[in-house]
């Protein structure tokens, strides 16, 4: 990996979201329209510990310690579940790591 290739340092999201859905928790650690990162899953381009999102199902779910890597956009983990919203939205907190393309 040359020094342009190389990711940059973890950074730290919280986030407020309906759900555990891939697509959904990529949209906001990656600050990317929901549309955009379910295309990347939809083409394979995303995994949750390993296994391809998608393959299974369309709502594939990443859990509390998941981390899910999405082909040049970079990875995240799900660091923590912080509660609930009155609305029955999650706060969550993210580990993000962006790659940086040359």
């Amino acid at each position: 990996m040359s020094a342009s290739q190389e990711p940059r340092h973890g950074t730290t999201v919280t986030a407020i979201v309906p759900s555990l859905r891939v697509d959904v928790l990529g949209a906001r650690a990656f600050k990317v329209s929901r549309a955009y990162f379910a295309k990347g899953v939809a083409a394979g381009r995303v995994r949750v510990e390993g296994a391809v999102a998608g393959a299974a199902s369309k709502a594939t779910t990443a859990d509390l310690g998941d981390r899910v890597i999405a082909d040049g956009l970079g990875r995240f983990t799900v660091v923590s579940i912080d509660g609930t919203t009155r609305k029955g939205n999650l706060k969550v907190t993210l580990e993000v790591v962006v790659e940086l393309r040359p």
